[in-house]
């Protein structure tokens, strides 16, 4: 569970073992949302408190056992990619200020999109370890944390989404993605892959980064940006689709009204 890289044959991408875990944690997640269902929204609010503290001693202890191992690169144990802002943004919603917005901003507006994406791509733990290892069991609940909270933030409607989640979204990834940017710049690291592709799977990032490191990482920026763009775009469909329905079943409900007092009058009449 906890032996060195290379010990044992690792998962593997797309193997019968990764599509089965994925299977697990979706139905995992799902079946977990309809058992909390009706939680209340300061429930909420306590849980992400918990899973703030949970998941910070298990990166500590990730990071222990990564700097045991003599993994010394950043890029190996500093919890300053993407999804780690999980955990920045799990601590953010401690606070009753507009840091609690921030964070809030990240669950909502990310965490169902970039959760479910490593689930599916778990391009770092699987490549390197076998599936009871330690690593790709934490790896696994950490990103199906991230969707089921993300979840749960709109079965509790724990913060409205408008146009103010949106700007707080889009500063907070770009405040974190400036600083591993600044971070790889002085150690050589790569961290959000903001600096180059790495190991991602597309092989386009890498003829955009050979044409332009600086459009590369722009491109990088803005498709993180994007992923809350996206969101908010199908919160906001969804809003209005309601509402559309909400005013067509009022229609619906004042015609019903109107006929119903012709009836009693027609009645009257009669009498």
């Amino acid at each position: 569970m906890f032996s060195r890289p290379g010990t044992y044959l690792p998962v593997g991408m797309f193997t019968v073992t990764h599509i089965v875990s994925v299977i697990m944690c979706f139905v995992l997640i799902a079946v977990t949302v309809v058992l909390t269902r009706k939680m209340k929204r300061e429930t909420y609010f306590c849980l992400l408190k918990i899973l703030a503290i949970v998941f910070t001693c298990l990166e500590l202890f990730k990071i222990i056992w990564s700097l045991s191992m003599g993994e010394t690169r950043l890029n190996n144990w500093l919890p300053l990619y993407f999804c780690s802002l999980f955990i920045y943004a799990l601590w953010f919603t401690w606070s009753k200020s507009e840091l609690r917005i921030f964070g809030l901003s990240f669950i909502a507006l990310a965490g169902i999109v970039a959760g479910s994406i490593f689930i599916i791509t778990p391009t770092t733990s699987f490549q390197s370890y076998p599936i009871f290892h330690f690593q790709c069991l934490y790896s696994m609940l950490y990103h199906s944390t991230m969707v089921y909270t993300g979840i749960m933030f709109y079965v509790t409607k724990a913060s409205i989404v408008d146009k103010k989640l949106l700007v707080n979204y889009i500063i907070f990834c770009v405040s974190f993605m400036t600083l591993a940017l600044i971070v790889n710049s002085f150690a050589g690291s790569n961290l959000m892959f903001v600096s180059d592709p790495g190991n991602i799977p597309l092989p386009f990032l890498d003829d955009i980064y050979a044409f332009s490191h600086a459009l590369y990482s722009i491109l990088i920026y803005i498709a993180h940006i994007s992923i809350g763009l996206i969101v908010f775009g199908i919160c906001k469909l969804a809003n209005r689709k309601k509402q559309a329905t909400r005013v067509e079943n009022d229609g619906v409900g004042n015609i019903l009204d109107k006929l119903d007092e012709d009836i009693d009058e027609e009645e009257k009449k009669r009498i």
